[in-house]
């Protein structure tokens, strides 16, 4: 058994290398009570509280490294950045707890300053300018996310067909309910760029029952939506989000095995036996798949899993998201009252952030590419999307931003043990047809990540949720 010590941090190793294929029905290299397919933040997460239960987890994953979508990678010396999963907000108890016991500081995300602007045809504008000038614009838009409020309140997180307007909402899209406000071109661009960073695909994708759980799991929009006090983007991790992985994994070192890409697992009253790719096959009492749900459904179950829930695992398809990092000798834009975030619908970048380090003077500015931008630029070469994103900083920040130490970028669609980020997202009619299989046992089979949390799915807080939900389900039926 490999540790994973040897693999932690490593990123640049190719998943699709294996000498070894196929897989040998009749030899078990493992025996363990559980068996946690995934080594994200769900999978590690419930591994941990079975082996504090007194059960013998076993963590199989696909990749040569622990995390899944948390990745973070150093660009240059002592300066890591997040190409995956970055922040934590004020309500993520459940992270900042775990934080706190694996030893991992954390600081408050850079606010000061004004936004940049550049909407609708309006040019850029700094943020006081933008606020006068469209002020109208802007109440239209707080009354909006008002009835957004009181609309998700009617959406029950653990089962969000029972909505008693669940069949209308799953029906149209979220697009369409935008469209039907009534509002200015500011305003539902702002909607749709908000909504976008969030969800990380077009709002036309998503049914609107969708957006109202999604919503509903994290409080209100203001929780959702703002990146200041209360919002979901307030806190970073000292050394990187790629800590916390990493320290649950060193908790679980016997119990973990890398480079296992699972391909089937036979399943039955008596147990389950999981097989991988390389001939690594484990035998268990029970089984957690914490991966994304249609990363899930490439596995082959033998018997095959009920209609219903492959049905389900086919219409829901992983996000489409992006970052680029910039980074430069001084955040220069802070001296001209600047706080490194921008707004456009001319992009390719529709937002930013300031991502510098405390107490390190090179400044640090994070483009976001999500949904159809991500789509887009992500199929360009490198030096192309280069030169679109520099273009977007000097219109916002000014010519230094043009002249960076150094750049690097990441995709997540073309990952194989990804296949997508941030997360995903039901389209129409899929809540009401199909949401009860998201995240029901199916005998010893059960189902664990971020998308099926009841609270802040989507976000490393509801894959913590996730987790801890699994592997309390499996102790209760060991016990």
């Amino acid at each position: 058994m490999r540790s994973p010590a040897d693999f932690v941090g490593v990123s640049g190793a190719d998943p699709h290398v294996h000498a070894r294929v196929g897989c040998d029905s009749n030899a078990v290299t493992h025996e363990a009570d559980v068996v946690v397919v995934g080594a994200g933040l769900s999978g590690l997460i419930a591994a941990r509280t079975l082996l504090a239960a007194g059960l013998r987890p076993l963590v199989l994953e696909a990749d040569n490294r622990v995390g899944g979508r948390i990745l973070t990678e150093e660009v240059l010396p002592g300066l890591p950045v997040e190409i995956g999963a970055q922040w934590i907000g004020d309500t993520h108890h459940r992270m900042f707890a775990l934080a706190d016991e694996l030893g991992v500081p954390t600081f408050p995300q850079y606010e000061d300053g004004e936004t940049s602007y550049e909407l609708v045809g309006s040019g850029v504008l700094r943020e006081n300018d933008f606020h006068t000038r469209f002020a109208d614009e802007l109440a239209e838009l707080d009354r909006v996310l008002r009835v957004l409020d009181e609309l998700a309140a009617e959406v029950p997180p653990e089962a969000p067909w029972r909505a008693p307007r669940a069949a209308e909402w799953d029906a149209i899209t979220a697009g369409a309910w935008y469209d039907g406000q009534g509002l200015s071109p500011v305003a539902r661009t702002l909607l749709e760029i908000c909504t976008v960073g969030i969800l990380a695909v077009p709002t036309v994708e998503v049914s609107f029952l969708h957006l109202l759980f999604t919503i509903q799991t994290c409080g209100v929009t203001a929780e959702l939506f703002a990146e200041s006090e209360g919002g979901a983007q307030t806190t970073r991790f000292v050394g990187g989000t790629g800590e916390i992985p990493r320290r649950l994994a060193a908790l679980l070192t016997a119990h973990l095995v890398l480079d296992a890409p699972v391909q089937l697992i036979e399943h039955g009253p008596g147990g389950v036996t999981v097989h991988c790719r390389g001939g690594v096959a484990a035998r268990a009492r029970r089984v957690i798949v914490a991966i994304s749900p249609t990363l899930a459904g490439r596995i082959m179950y033998d018997p095959p899993l009920p209609g219903r829930r492959d049905q389900l695992t086919q219409r829901l398809p992983n996000a489409a998201a992006m970052k680029a990092f910039f980074v430069y000798d001084e955040p220069f834009w802070r001296a001209e009252g600047l706080n490194g975030q921008l707004i456009s619908d001319v992009g390719p970048a529709r937002m930013s952030n300031d991502t510098c380090l405390p107490d390190d003077g090179r400044g640090v500015l994070l483009l976001f590419l999500e949904g159809e931008q991500a789509r887009v630029y992500g199929a360009l070469p490198e030096v192309e999307r280069r030169a679109a994103l520099t273009a977007e900083l000097v219109r916002h920040f000014g010519s230094r931003a043009a002249r960076p130490e150094a750049y690097v970028d990441g995709e997540w669609s073309e990952r194989p043990w990804t296949r997508g980020c941030y997360n995903a997202n039901c389209g129409p009619l899929v809540w009401t047809s199909y949401g009860s299989a998201l995240a029901e046992p199916i005998g010893v089979i059960h189902w664990a990540s971020t998308d099926t949390a009841t609270r802040w799915s989507a976000y490393m807080e509801g894959a913590v949720e996730a987790g801890e939900r699994a592997a309390r389900a499996v102790i209760a039926e060991l016990s």
